[in-house]
C-alpha cells in the first residue's frame, strides 16, 4: 500500500496525487526495476568500455590490471568530464605526432632531391622507403604514447618512448623508422570492436527511449538524466579515443644502435638534468601552459599523493593521465572544452523543473548543479588568470624568474598551501557530485506517474 502523501512537503508544481510513491511493479508499463536496471547497465557499459588504459608494466599481473581498471571506473563515475578532457589532449598529442612524422617524411624527400646528397643518404633512403610502406597513423601515435614502444639500449634497461621521442631518436640516427603494420597493432586489441558495439547499442536504445519520452511529454527520472549526461561524455570520449587500442598488454622493442650515454652526451646539458620518468625526459616539452587537464592532476597529487606510489626509475610504462601534446593544445581545443563542459553540466540543469519527492531535494539538486557549473567556471577562469600572470606571480611571490607557467608557479608553493588551496574545491565538488549520484537512486521512491508509462511508438508513425 502506498505511503500517504505529505502535501506540505510535495513540490510546488506537482500535487501529491500525481506522484507514484514506493516500489512500482511493471504490469503494463515500466516499473522501478526497469528504470534502475536500464540506467545502471548503461552507466556500467559506458564506464567499462570507455577506459582505454595504457599498457601495464611488465611486472603487473592480470589481477592488478583489472583492479586498476576498476579503480579508474570509480574515478570515471565522479569525473566523467575529466576523462573526456584526458582523451581530448591525448588525441591532440596523437594528431601532432602524425604531423611530425609527415614533416619528417617531407624532410627526407627534400634531402634526397637535393643536388648535393646528404652524408647519410643510404639511411635516409631506407627510412623513406619504410615510412612509405608503413605510414605513421593515428593508431601508431596512440600506441606509442600509451607505452607501446620500448627503447632497448645496450648500456641501460628498457624504457618506454612516446611519439615525440621516437621522432627525436630517428632524426639523430639512433634508431631506424620502425616497420610496424597498423594491422599488427590492431591485432593486439582485446575485442575492442565488440565491446564498443555492445555499448553503442545500449547507448542508442537508451537515448531513443529518453528522447521518445520527452517528445511524448512523459516524465524522466533524475537517474535517467544523469545517465544521459554520462552518455554525452562517453560519446565524446569514444570520438577522441577511436584509434587507441584497448587493453593492450605487450609492447614492441626498438633496438638502439647508439648507447644511451652517447645520446645524453650529444644532447648536451639539458639531458644531464635529473629525470622524473625516463632519461629522455629532456625531449618531451614542459607541460603546456594551455593544458586544461594538467592543473587538475596537480591538485589531485597535492591532496592525495603522499609518497605512497612506486617511483622506481626509469618508469616501465606511461601513466594513464599522461597528456603531452608537443605543441600544446589549440584555441579550437579550448573553445571545444568550454562548450563541452557547459553542455555536460547543462544536462544536469535540465532537471531544474523536474518533480522531486520533496522541496528540499529539488533545492539540493539545483544547488548541486549550480555548484558544479560554478566550480567549472572558477577552474577555467583560474587557469586563464594563471596563464596570463604566472611569470609575474613567480617574481612577486617567490622572486623566481624561471617559472613561466601556472604549474611552474604552483610547484613553488609549500605543500600545506597547495593542500589548503585545492582540498576545499575537491571537497565541495565531491559533495555536490555525490548528491547528484545519490539523488538519482533516492528519487526513485516517488516519481510522477507518467514516469512509469511506456512510450507509445505508434504515435510516431504517420496516420493514413
Amino acid at each position: 500500500m502506498d505511503t500517504p502523501p505529505d502535501a506540505s512537503n510535495a513540490p510546488a508544481n506537482v500535487t501529491a496525487s500525481q506522484l507514484a510513491r514506493g516500489w512500482i511493479p511493471q504490469p503494463n508499463g515500466r516499473g522501478t526495476v526497469d528504470i534502475l536496471q536500464s540506467c545502471a547497465l548503461t552507466i556500467f557499459l559506458c564506464a567499462w568500455s570507455v577506459l582505454f588504459l595504457n599498457i601495464p608494466a611488465e611486472r603487473e599481473s592480470r589481477f592488478d590490471f583489472v583492479k586498476n581498471k576498476a579503480r579508474w571506473m570509480a574515478f570515471v563515475l565522479f569525473f566523467p568530464e575529466v576523462l573526456t578532457g584526458i582523451a581530448a589532449e591525448q588525441w591532440r598529442s596523437a594528431c601532432q605526432s602524425v604531423e611530425d612524422f609527415a614533416e619528417l617524411e617531407r624532410e627526407w624527400l627534400s634531402a634526397l632531391e637535393s643536388p648535393k646528397p646528404p652524408k647519410n643518404y643510404i639511411r635516409i633512403r631506407s627510412n623513406l622507403s619504410r615510412i612509405q610502406s608503413y605510414p605513421w597513423t593515428m593508431r601508431h601515435a596512440f600506441y606509442a604514447d600509451m607505452g607501446g614502444l620500448m627503447l632497448d639500449c645496450s648500456d641501460f634497461t628498457t624504457f618506454p618512448v612516446d611519439g615525440q621521442q621516437v621522432v627525436y631518436l630517428i632524426k639523430n640516427d639512433c634508431i631506424d623508422y620502425p616497420e610496424i603494420k597498423e594491422k599488427a597493432i590492431w591485432d593486439k586489441n582485446k575485442a575492442d570492436s565488440f565491446a564498443r558495439f555492445i555499448s553503442c547499442v545500449q547507448i542508442a536504445w537508451f537515448a531513443i527511449q529518453a528522447f521518445g519520452r520527452c517528445a511524448t511529454h512523459l516524465a524522466l527520472s533524475t537517474f535517467e538524466l544523469s545517465t544521459l549526461a554520462f552518455i554525452f561524455c562517453t560519446l565524446n570520449t569514444y570520438f577522441f579515443l577511436w584509434h587507441k587500442p584497448l587493453d593492450v598488454d605487450t609492447p614492441i622493442e626498438l633496438r638502439s644502435r647508439t648507447k644511451l650515454e652517447e645520446i645524453i652526451l650529444k644532447a648536451g646539458n639539458r639531458a644531464r638534468e635529473h629525470y622524473s620518468e625516463t632519461p629522455l625526459d629532456f625531449v618531451r616539452p614542459p607541460t603546456s601552459r594551455t593544458s586544461l587537464i594538467a592543473p587538475f592532476w596537480f591538485g589531485i597529487r597535492a591532496c592525495f599523493d603522499w609518497g605512497t606510489s612506486d617511483h622506481t626509475l626509469p618508469i616501465k610504462t606511461f601513466g594513464n593521465s599522461k597528456t603531452t601534446p608537443p605543441r600544446g593544445i589549440k584555441v579550437s581545443d579550448i573553445v571545444y572544452g568550454h562548450l563541452f563542459t557547459i553542455a555536460y553540466f547543462g544536462i544536469h540543469l535540465a532537471g531544474w523543473h523536474f518533480d522531486f519527492p520533496s522541496r528540499t531535494e529539488r533545492i539540493l539538486w539545483r544547488t548541486s548543479s549550480l555548484i558544479l557549473m560554478g566550480l567549472l567556471i572558477f577552474y577555467l577562469l583560474a587557469i586563464a588568470f594563471g596563464t596570463m600572470m604566472s611569470g609575474r606571480l613567480a617574481k612577486w611571490l617567490f622572486n623566481n624568474h624561471e617559472a613561466t607557467t601556472i604549474l611552474g608557479v604552483a610547484s613553488l608553493l609549500p605543500r600545506w598551501v597547495a593542500v589548503l588551496l585545492h582540498s576545499p574545491v575537491f571537497l565541495i565538488y565531491g559533495l555536490a557530485r555525490m548528491y547528484i549520484i545519490t539523488e538519482g537512486f533516492v528519487s526513485l521512491r516517488a516519481l510522477p506517474k507518467t514516469a512509469f508509462e511506456s512510450v507509445n511508438w505508434s504515435n510516431f508513425l504517420p496516420h493514413i
